[in-house]
């Protein structure tokens, strides 16, 4: 295990190791945490074919930490962009859910009801799932059930507008309870819902994404796959995770951006896209040894044909 280093100690690693530091390193280090922003951001900086021949990370030749740092702060204002759009398309994606399920299901607490929801044979699994679907359908009802009666049980979990519908109605509706189910519940329940209803939610998708005749439909597949991975960025958002490079499977950035497409309205996404532009731009000079074209190949986007726009490559399946 490796033992604490105070700050002085951490920049003289740095400095042993090649990187060139100034006032301001003990300062941020002190601030923003060695391994946020050392072990976080570093690859792009390090030599890796000196590294063949010596046990400890080289950095490339006059890399300074303020472009490390640089790299950082970039990363923390991608987050901060993209959570805006992708808690948008997370409150979308959760209503057209809640608004199907409730219009086939008009009791108030239908959603506790098994039978409300597909069978094994009938539940949405991935084109590309092998594996045993009764056993999987037993898991995710039994964890889904869970999740719904402990959020109506355990007093300690309550917000106060469930409480308030307890303590005046002695139940909640789905439309309230949603509030205090994350994106990730409402993923495990939209798997679980009647195909039918599914479909509810497609239309509903495709009428508030201001789709036109002419756009092709969105099919229950369709809006899993947006809540398998929107679901998997908007954590990585909200709990201070390395974005830039980050990947579902093969799922990058790039295609997040397409998904974000099935929940929210075509220029509201294309929004998105400029900003992210602006945002290389902002940091395409500071970087050095890293450019915007780099950044871009890191989220999965093609190299950029003019400036100020961005191509997308992936499609939503």
């Amino acid at each position: 295990m490796k033992e604490f280093k105070s700050i002085e100690e951490q920049v003289e690693l740095l400095k042993g190791r090649g990187v060139i530091t100034d006032e301001s390193t003990a300062t941020i280090l002190l601030r923003e945490n060695y391994y946020s922003v050392v072990n976080g951001y570093k690859d792009p900086f390090l030599d890796r074919t000196a590294m063949q021949s010596c046990p400890n990370e080289v950095y490339l030749p006059e890399t300074r930490f303020e472009w490390l740092y640089s790299l950082f702060l970039f990363d923390r204002e991608l987050r901060q962009l993209t959570f805006g759009y992708l808690i948008q398309a997370e409150a979308a994606l959760k209503t057209a859910t809640v608004y199907a399920f409730c219009d086939a299901h008009r009791g108030c607490t239908d959603y506790l009801d098994r039978a409300s929801f597909s069978d094994a044979k009938g539940m949405l699994v991935p084109k590309a799932f092998r594996g045993n679907k009764a056993a999987l359908h037993s898991n995710n009802m039994n964890r889904l059930m869970k999740i719904l009666n402990d959020k109506l049980v355990s007093k300690a979990a309550n917000r106060p507008f469930t409480a308030h519908y307890l303590q005046r109605y002695g139940e909640v509706p789905l439309w309230v309870l949603c509030n205090d189910l994350t994106f990730g519940n409402m993923s495990h329940f939209y798997q679980l819902m009647k195909r039918g209803e599914q479909n509810s939610v497609c239309k509903h998708l495709f009428s508030t994404t201001l789709r036109t005749d002419e756009d092709e439909r969105l099919s229950p597949h369709d809006v899993m796959r947006a809540y398998d991975v929107l679901v998997h960025f908007r954590n990585l958002c909200a709990h201070d995770e390395r974005l830039y490079c980050a990947r579902k499977d093969n799922d990058t950035y790039a295609t997040m951006l397409e998904l974000l497409r099935i929940a929210l309205p075509a220029e509201t996404v294309e929004g998105l896209k400029r900003e992210l532009e602006g945002l290389l731009k902002k940091y395409e000079n500071s970087l050095h040894v890293v450019t915007a074209d780099d950044l871009g190949a890191m989220l999965g986007l093609p190299p950029r044909e003019k400036p100020g726009i961005i191509k997308s490559s992936c499609q939503a399946e």
